[in-house]
């Protein structure tokens, strides 16, 4: 938001320090100043506010309050609130809440014998330089007071009011608005409106409607100051694709206080512009009434968080700096913050404000005294005791995803249409990932694949009241096999499975087989572990350190080329290897012996060697022809040395 610093002057008593420090200290504790420009020669800051403290500091008030507290300058209030009984002549409007949970206080007033003029000079600038544009009198005012104060405020011609009432209710069926940018909308009974007794007159919180909006010939207004749910605003300003200044300040929740006091200080403007003006009593709608709550935190604890030393006074400075009230008993400090910082809620909130004043910069780094070592976690020890014995059976991890298609439980919004429940079993996800390493094995030269995972598993249960509720369990899974559709892995998991037995020292273990071919099977961790003795402290998890090398994939699919020969027994396959190096083909990724054996042929012995070559490209897809003209090569190196192909 842009922020005006001869506006921001108005709220301090003394000159506020130079464009450059004020910037600094402003950035280094409290709000980003992104950017300074001038406007007319005068200084505008463009600062970024945070949703935590749009509460206030959307308005030149609550940031003027907090430039006093940091730069120790004393801060004054220059606005006139209006606080008069009221005409009885002029007859007040009558303000009707149906949903208190959607509108939590709505005040208005009728103000007679205005005039609509262009507004008066200092008006005018104050909100030209923050870029906003001149309207007329009255739309200015309440413009001034939404970006003074942070109260959005909304003014109606009062003749174009049916019934002299406004109303905040949900909209009605068919119900339509024209907005005052021309903008035709569709209601739906989930928007909240403000209405007279015949029709919507506007998007609660967010826009005015066209048909009641002030024009020059406008001489009765009705004021509008209210406040309304949060969560509601930002809801109905998306669903019709509808931001404005308004709405911005609502969806990040105002003060009820805010209500009155913005509401006194419109009447207070319009009335100077119009010294024969009457005003009507004023109304207010206010069914539940916000307590604020102290808050209270010792010095001892703001200390000890911020690795401080600060005396009760140092606090004392910082809270009145703030125009926080506080009462004291011993260590302890009571505050009460005012109304419209939502934002100080516990402790921790004035221990940061504590640090905020006092300066960031002036905490000294001091490393934390660490005592304690930390107590195993019980899932995660036994877990890393297991993939410590799959590590040396050969045991590859693999994470899949949680979300899939199959699952007991849904997602209110899934991240794609294959992705819209959560898994109850960690079968499918270890299933597919087994295949795709399948399809890769040659490129990594394995003959068999041995992978596990350990994950979460998400299943309903329904309660004997019929609610049906979701739990979350941890599930262990593992899989092998070598692709051939004769060989079986049940003995070969049996053996890890014992060693596991062994070493977390139970004598049994259930299982679920998921699949024969690969074999695959699911364990439920939890109900694995449940009995097991908490651990006191971790094991190493290998006793040797591990020497991996990393190096890029290409994205593009291999090819394989298989070879088989023979060749004399005294040929050793390490020559056959120094062969095919020799080639010199930078597409060659791997070059791997999978079968050999010795045969005597005419009386000669001799050997066969079968071997396979795995051509991948890092820039494209190969074809069998580019595939079969690399191959020449190594046909006739081989042959050169009198080898048979076979």
């Amino acid at each position: 938001m842009k922020f005006s610093k001869q506006w921001l002057q108005t709220y301090s008593k003394e000159s506020l320090p130079e464009t450059q420090i004020l910037v600094d200290t402003v950035t280094l504790n409290a709000f980003e100043v992104e950017e300074v420009t001038s406007v007319h020669g005068e200084d505008i800051f463009d600062i970024k506010v945070l949703p935590n403290r749009a509460h206030d500091a959307l308005g030149h008030r609550g940031m003027a309050r907090d430039m006093s507290a940091l730069t120790g300058t004393t801060f004054v209030d220059p606005h006139i609130y209006y606080q008069g009984d009221g005409d009885a002549s002029v007859t007040p409007p009558g303000i009707t809440i149906d949903d208190e949970k959607a509108c939590t206080r709505f005040m208005s007033v009728r103000i007679d014998g205005v005039s609509v003029t262009p507004s008066p000079a200092w008006l005018r600038e104050r909100l030209e330089a923050i870029g906003q544009k001149s309207i007329n009198s009255i739309v200015d005012v309440t413009n001034f007071v939404q970006f003074s104060i942070n109260k959005p405020m909304h003014a109606y011609d009062a003749v174009l009011i049916a019934g002299n009432v406004l109303r905040a209710r949900n909209a009605r069926k068919g119900e339509t608005l024209t907005t005052l940018d021309d903008k035709e909308l569709s209601l739906d009974e989930d928007t909240l409106v403000i209405a007279d007794s015949e029709k919507p007159l506007g998007l609660a919180g967010i826009k005015g409607g066209k048909f009641s909006g002030i024009s020059s010939i406008t001489t009765s207004v009705i004021l509008e100051s209210a406040n309304f749910n949060a969560a509601l605003i930002r809801k109905t300003s998306q669903k019709y694709n509808t931001r404005t200044d308004a709405s911005k300040r609502f969806e990040n929740e105002i003060s009820d206080t805010l209500v009155e006091e913005g509401l006194r200080l419109t009447i207070s403007l319009i009335c100077d512009m119009n010294p024969d003006a009457k005003v009507s009593v004023i109304i207010d709608n206010y069914p539940s009434p916000h307590v604020i709550s102290p808050v209270s935190v010792s010095v001892m604890e703001i200390n000890k968080v911020l690795g401080t030393s600060l005396s009760h006074d140092d606090v004392a400075h910082v809270f009145s700096s703030l125009l926080f009230t506080s009462t004291i008993q011993g260590d302890v400090f009571t505050v009460t913050a005012p109304q419209d910082r939502l934002d100080i809620c516990i402790k921790e909130d004035l221990i940061e404000e504590v640090a905020r004043i006092r300066g960031l910069a002036t905490i000294p780094a001091v490393l934390p005294k660490l005592f304690h070592k930390g107590v195993p976690h019980k899932r995660m020890y036994y877990e890393n005791k297991i993939k410590s014995i799959l590590y040396e059976q050969g045991f590859s991890e693999v994470i899949t995803y949680s979300f899939g298609d199959v699952g007991d439980v849904e997602l209110v919004k899934g991240q794609a249409r294959d992705k819209e429940k959560l898994r109850s079993t960690l079968g499918a996800g270890v299933l597919a990932a087994f295949q795709m390493n399948m399809l890769n094995a040659p490129l990594m030269n394995v003959s068999t694949i041995k992978m596990y995972e350990f994950g979460n598993v998400f299943t309903s249960e329904s309660s004997p009241r019929r609610e049906c509720t979701s739990s979350e369990r941890r599930h262990f899974a593992c899989a092998l096999d070598d692709g051939k559709k004769k060989t079986i892995f049940t003995e070969e998991v049996d053996i890890v499975l014992s060693e596991i037995k062994r070493a977390i020292g139970i004598t049994s273990l259930s299982y679920e087989v998921i699949s024969m071919k690969p074999y695959v099977i699911e364990i439920d961790f939890d109900t694995l572990i449940e009995s097991l003795p908490e651990p006191t402290s971790y094991e190493s998890l290998t006793q040797n350190p591990l020497s991996s090398t990393y190096q890029t994939i290409s994205l593009y699919p291999f090819i394989t080329r298989d070879i088989a020969m023979w060749v004399p027994d005294s040929i050793t396959w390490e020559s056959i290897s120094t062969l095919c190096d020799q080639v010199g083909n930078s597409l060659v990724r791997r070059v791997d012996l999978f079968d050999t054996f010795s045969k005597e042929i005419e009386g000669v012995k001799k050997i066969s060697y079968a071997f396979r070559i795995v051509f991948q490209s890092f820039e494209k897809t190969l074809t069998d022809d580019e595939v079969n003209s690399m191959i020449e090569p190594y046909y006739e190196v081989l042959k050169s040395k009198g080898y048979e192909i076979r």
